[in-house]
């Protein structure tokens, strides 16, 4: 009897044993495994930090990238789809969708292909600038130039003009001598000095018209005024009194007439037969012709 409770005894400590043994093995083996999922999860992590870092890394320069080339003028699109696909691999990356592999050297390739571009970009501004500048200055250099010209042709009209006015003025008319005589109403002719108002029933001038090479041989009206002590010209509409202009102003004469000029020193006589008496006092004879005065005279009535 005791020898059968003692092989009882041993078989049931070989069983425990035995299943104390496949329970420390089971044990190991799930161990191992647990070690190696937290190997693999911390290396996998790491992976996705590093990666997540790369991708960051790419999309601010990305960032910056299409910023200076649209500042340079050049075309972004390229850029701006770049960026599109980093941010949908990004969110991938992030849920565990996908894998980058080789994806993040392609864009480290985008990225030293448009960095070249944008070299040749700046290149390529630096020349537009240097021709801008370039054109800028020959357009400075061009407005002096023209100022210059301008200036030398505005002075060449200014020089133009005074000679003109210059010739103009040499070619007017001179009447020298202007000498006033009285008439009576019975045909004695006086010298006008001191003449009795009763004995005059005419005025006539005389004077003489200086020869002038530059004065052209034609017809001529010389305008005629008569200012009476007063300062008024004497004005007669049956006589034909009427207006001319003078230095751009409308001036009133006494008489006009037209005379053949001839240019020759010639004699010259005009008549004024007035209706009403002259009363006492100094009289101003004026001459003009062709916008210039050319001769003054006077008489005195007692």
């Amino acid at each position: 009897m005791e020898n059968k409770n003692n092989t009882g005894l041993v078989i049931g400590l070989i069983i425990m044993t035995v299943v104390a043994a496949v329970f420390g093995y089971l044990y190991y083996q799930e161990r191992n495994i647990t070690t190696k999922q937290e190997a693999d999860l911390e290396v996998r992590v790491n992976e996705l930090a590093m990666n997540e870092i790369k991708l960051d890394s790419i999309s601010k320069q990305l960032d910056a990238k299409i910023i200076e080339v649209q500042g340079l003028g050049g075309n972004i699109e390229e850029l701006q789809k770049a960026k599109a696909d980093l941010e949908k691999d990004r969110a991938a990356l992030r849920k565990g969708t996908i894998t980058l592999g080789n994806k993040i050297k392609e864009y480290e390739t985008f990225l030293t292909k448009k960095d070249e571009e944008i070299a040749q970009l700046r290149e390529e501004n630096q020349q537009l600038i240097s021709k801008t500048e370039t054109l800028t200055q020959e357009k400075a250099e061009l407005e002096t130039s023209k100022k210059a010209v301008s200036d030398s042709l505005s002075g060449v009209v200014t020089k133009n003009a005074e000679l003109e006015s210059k010739v103009t003025m040499a070619a007017a008319l001179r009447a020298r001598n202007v000498k006033v005589y009285a008439i009576s109403s019975k045909g004695k002719v006086r010298e006008g000095e001191n003449v009795k108002s009763k004995r005059i029933d005419k005025i006539r001038v005389d004077f003489i018209l200086e020869k002038n090479p530059l004065t052209q041989t034609d017809s001529k009206k010389i305008y005629l005024r008569v200012i009476d002590p007063s300062g008024a010209t004497i004005a007669d509409d049956a006589t034909g009194s009427g207006k001319f202009d003078f230095n751009g102003q409308e001036q009133g004469y006494t008489i006009s007439q037209d005379v053949l000029y001839s240019n020759n020193n010639q004699d010259v006589s005009i008549l004024y037969d007035r209706n009403a008496a002259f009363k006492s006092g100094t009289y101003t004879i004026e001459l003009y012709s062709e916008g210039f005065q050319v001769g003054q005279g006077s008489f005195s009535v007692k």
